[in-house]
């Protein structure tokens, strides 16, 4: 008995020694969409579930598995579709500004859930409105404006710098100001942390400079950012980025 209270207690000691990291979850709600006539709500956590609930007879609540989502290039449109033993649903977010039947807010998504049970032929679609939450505004659309507080400087005949993050798909894409990109990128604790940024191979003059110094700054980086109303500021620790939201 002795012996085994010993190493019961060697085992416990060890145990308390080993460190702790902690990293934050995500399996929270990232995506929140709702409607009305009837009312309606849709919750997101990525990587974990997609919930319904409603005020209808039918479907009061749903839970899904979280599916892998079905992007277009631009990540304008993002669908999902799941089921359960009991029901179906087609989920379909469209990047386009929305407005609250009865309180007039503005939402970025528009959102539309198709469901039914499986006894059913027919879907049920509930149309609304959407909008990404806490750090997972970041998943969208973003325009380069300045680098270190200068207007960024491109030619009437190129386009801005962009940058699409896509943190379901664990991706970041966009335009250089010459080159296209894309690389991986991922949510870690509040900063977005991106991998080796692979790009086309064209050659531009008039905006290579600028092209070099922002690939830079969010290629293989541990990078902070701030959203607010204006935009999104984002930095490596040596170089900030301002982003407007794509219109």
């Amino acid at each position: 008995m002795l012996a085994i209270v010993s190493a019961g207690c060697s085992v416990l000691r060890k145990t308390a020694e080993e460190p702790v990291y902690e990293v934050e979850p995500i399996t929270i709600t990232g995506f929140k969409a709702t409607g009305n006539e009837p009312f309606w709500a849709l919750e997101i956590e990525f990587d974990n579930v997609l919930r319904f609930t409603s005020l209808t007879e039918e479907f009061p609540e749903l839970t899904f598995h979280m599916p892998h989502a079905e992007r277009n290039e631009d990540l304008s449109v993002v669908k999902y579709t799941t089921r359960t033993y009991n029901a179906e649903t087609k989920v379909v977010i469209l990047r386009e500004e929305c407005t609250d039947t009865m309180k007039g807010t503005r939402f970025p998504y528009t959102v539309t859930v198709s469901l039914r049970r499986s006894h059913n032929d027919d879907f049920t679609v509930f149309r609304g409105c959407g909008q990404y939450l806490g750090t997972y505004r970041l998943n969208d659309i973003w325009v380069l404006e300045k680098i270190d507080g200068e207007p960024v400087d491109i030619p009437q005949s190129r386009q801005k710098p962009t940058m699409k993050i896509d943190l379901a798909g664990r991706t970041v894409l966009g335009y250089g100001g010459c080159n296209r990109y894309h690389g991986r990128a991922e949510l870690v604790n509040n900063v977005l942390v991106t991998g080796n940024i692979l790009s086309t191979k064209m050659a531009c003059i008039d905006t290579q400079e600028i092209e070099n110094r922002f690939l830079k700054t969010i290629s293989s980086q541990t990078l902070e950012f701030e959203i607010d109303d204006e935009g999104m500021r984002m930095t490596d620790g040596e170089t900030e980025l301002f982003f407007s939201r794509a219109e």
